[in-house]
């Protein structure tokens, strides 16, 4: 496991320090990006736990489909899925930041925040309509009853709801003042 660790660890100094580097730029932000820029961070801590909870090291030899560095083939794409998330989120802050404060700007954070959840969205309504509800709430239900689980279950509602609540207010309220900024230019 010190693999992981040693990797886990890299990775954070690797986000925080291109963060750091952000502050002056995130002090002369309006609010509204801040936000927009902001909703990045529980993203990267989600990652950074997707890393940390699914990356189970194996040794090889390593089949295609089946065994990988990361362990199990549905445990490498967590992880993967988990470093995405680290820099889609350090991406998403630096546009949010650096880019023009315009719709395109705007536009473009959107679509690729759509395109990153759009896949989950499918995953809710699949399961909404079509899923196997019982078995799923109850292995939820079982891995939530040790302090373990419990903690990374109440650590990922947490973490999507500060995500989801600093994403909308950051659309919102830079999309209002998008449009407010163009009505006031059409007026004058």
């Amino acid at each position: 496991m010190w693999i992981v660790w040693l990797v886990a660890t890299f990775s954070t100094i690797l986000l925080v320090v291109s963060v750091l580097l952000l502050r002056t730029d995130f002090r002369a932000a309006p609010l509204t990006w801040q936000l927009l820029a902001g909703s990045s961070i529980p993203l990267a801590l989600g990652g950074l736990g997707f890393i940390v909870r699914f990356w189970k090291p194996l040794p090889g030899p390593y089949l295609a489909n089946s065994v990988y560095p990361l362990g199990p083939y549905v445990n490498a794409w967590a992880v993967s899925f988990g470093f995405m998330w680290l820099a889609f989120s350090l991406v998403f802050t630096a546009l949010a930041l650096r880019a023009p404060r315009n719709w395109l700007t705007w536009w473009v954070l959107a679509a690729a925040w759509l395109l990153a959840w759009i896949p989950h969205g499918i995953i809710g309504i699949g399961f909404a309509l079509a899923g196997s509800n019982a078995p799923s709430v109850r292995l939820y239900r079982n891995w939530a009853s040790e302090w373990p689980g419990f903690i990374a279950v109440c650590f990922g509602v947490l973490v999507l709801l500060a995500h989801f609540g600093l994403s909308a207010a950051g659309f919102i309220g830079t999309g209002w003042h998008l449009w407010r900024r163009r009505s006031g230019a059409d007026a004058a």
